[in-house]
């Protein structure tokens, strides 16, 4: 069975709930498929993930009848009686998709007319990525309470999609990796597996207060909007500059999304300017993106954490 990969929303964290800029990257290293168990030391997992396909199956049934993107239902209902479950190494609670992975899968494989859609892929029109996408989203809801559909849709496309602040999609050009580029982006991975459906409650809590809501209106998409485009147009000057201000932003009013030993580490990058740490996904744990043009030094300033270059330019 098709095999789907895991994704990096590398900007536009929480941003996009507020008519922000959000850029979104393939990555590879992770990735998971539909499957039957293939020996009994898969039999543990292969249950658990099978109830878990179950219970989405229902939240199928129940809420999605749109025609455009009509699943075969009979056909993954015989396929789980026979054993069906996700194999995937996508960490889980971590932001790199792993609930997006799924989604994807599903839609791939039990789509009535998948051949015509991925002819379609190559051609999609604005219209029909902006349908697809909220499809995604709302089946992506069982999992988080309430999706954007950005990461299911970028993980069918595979390819390095720009949202738009006006919700247009589109894919883009990132600048060319270079295994030997100054500009480096890497993962910490803090170890800590949280839950996006309570992060977001409390960052939406958090905006119901009228000054915090204009904050995020206004200075966050401002710093995330300007770092996408310095980023898309290659201007590391300006790239660097509104990164410093969008983590300080996040240190300073989003420090509820930053687990707290990590609070300490981001404002070391700051103070030092040697490298920027900001929340990957909903934060809270997971993984965290950084960037840096000092990676020697960064190494050495987190020789502690485990780190990992996801691209270079």
């Amino acid at each position: 069975m098709e095999s789907v990969h895991s994704k990096i929303l590398v900007f536009g964290e929480y941003g996009v709930l507020h008519n922000g800029m959000a850029l979104t990257i393939p990555f590879s290293k992770f990735s998971g498929e539909l499957c039957y168990p293939e020996n009994g030391e898969e039999s543990a997992m292969a249950v658990l993930s099978n109830k878990g396909i179950r219970e989405f199956f229902k939240h199928i049934l129940e809420n999605h009848t749109d025609d455009t993107f009509k699943l075969n239902v009979n056909k993954l209902s015989k396929e789980l009686d026979k054993g069906l479950f996700f194999r995937s190494d996508i960490p889980q609670g971590f932001g790199l998709g792993s609930s997006g992975a799924l989604v994807a899968a599903i839609f791939l494989r039990y789509l009535e007319k998948a051949g015509d859609f991925k002819d379609e892929l190559k051609h999609l029109t604005m219209d029909h990525i902006q349908s697809l996408k909220s499809y995604l989203g709302s089946l992506e809801g069982h999992f988080h309470g309430k999706s954007s559909g950005i990461d299911p849709l970028s993980i069918i496309i595979n390819k390095p999609l720009l949202l738009k602040a006006n919700k247009e999609i589109e894919r883009v050009d990132i600048p060319a990796y270079d295994e030997a580029g100054k500009n480096v982006m890497f993962l910490l991975n803090t170890g800590i597996a949280r839950n996006s459906e309570k992060l977001i409650k409390q960052f939406n809590t958090a905006c119901e207060k009228e000054d915090v809501q204009k904050k995020m209106e206004t200075k966050l998409i401002e710093y995330t909007n300007a770092g996408i485009m310095n980023f898309l147009n290659g201007d590391t000057e300006s790239f660097y500059q509104n990164l410093q201000k969008l983590v300080k932003f996040q240190l300073d009013e989003m420090h509820y999304l930053i687990p707290e030993k990590y609070q300490g580490i981001v404002k070391q990058g700051l103070d030092s300017e040697d490298y920027y740490l900001k929340i990957c996904g909903a934060g809270g744990g997971g993984y965290m993106i950084g960037f840096t043009q000092n990676w020697e030094k960064t190494q050495e300033l987190l020789k502690d954490e485990e780190l990992e270059v996801f691209y270079r330019f």
